[in-house]
């Protein structure tokens, strides 16, 4: 079963919140959209996590994010411990808005699979059926 999502909500009002006014006080509004470009590649990244201590996938995010190690190291920093808007488990990252997503579509998925699941049990019982009243 597929684990990332293609889509996650967030409110039209976020830049408003303490986190993302102290993210542009420290990095401006560029940090913010760097943010949420990140928050992209976490949310179609396999369980919506990015492992950062794979030193190609970190590379390639902060090639994605035009930033250099050093940048992308305080910008992690500032994310983590600042702005409380990452979570990072000793270099894997996430977000809440990614995680809340991912659990609702999960539960979504398996609701679809179950029901496919039954529906494909009725056919069989039912082509059973036809083939004992023959």
């Amino acid at each position: 079963m597929k684990r990332n999502i293609n889509y996650y909500q967030h409110y039209t009002d976020s830049h408003n919140h303490w986190k993302f006014k102290l993210l542009r006080s420290k990095l401006g509004w560029s940090g913010e959209g760097r943010f949420w470009a990140l928050n992209n590649m976490i949310a179609s990244a396999d369980d919506c996590t990015l492992d950062l201590n794979r030193k190609n996938l970190k590379a390639s995010v902060m090639f994605d994010l035009g930033m250099s190690q050093e940048e992308f190291d305080e910008f992690i920093n500032v994310l983590t411990n600042e702005c409380e808007l990452i979570l990072n488990l000793d270099g894997i990252i996430t977000t809440e808005i990614v995680r809340d997503n991912l659990q609702e579509v999960m539960k979504q998925r398996e609701r679809a699979r179950l029901n496919k699941k039954h529906l494909k049990n009725q056919s069989e019982i039912k082509t059973q059926n036809l083939r004992i009243f023959k």
